[in-house]
């Protein structure tokens, strides 16, 4: 980041947070699936400004096994694994 962005953040108190989000749904006693969501923020003078939520993938469990299945065209994110397993923990 140069320091011209670094200057503009500062004297707008600008913030960005970017998250990954889980929610799960039970389809059956051995079935759930987990969506994962990107969630991004802006913050400008501690205001809420946007947000986006993008769905980026689902794991289903099935039998106790975990089957990870992208979406919209995104490809296997080993980030988001090692969220969700920190998450299910």
């Amino acid at each position: 980041m140069s320091n011209f962005e670094n200057l503009i953040k500062n004297m707008f108190e600008m913030e960005s947070f970017d998250e990954i989000r889980f929610k799960s749904i039970k389809i059956s006693p051995d079935k759930t699936i987990y969506f994962a969501f990107k969630e991004s923020q802006k913050i400008i003078y501690n205001k809420l400004t946007s947000m986006t939520l993008e769905p980026v993938c689902f794991i289903l469990k099935m039998d106790d096994e975990y089957h990870y299945c992208p979406l919209n065209d995104n490809k296997f994110d080993e980030n988001i694994v090692k969220e969700f397993v920190k998450n299910i923990q």
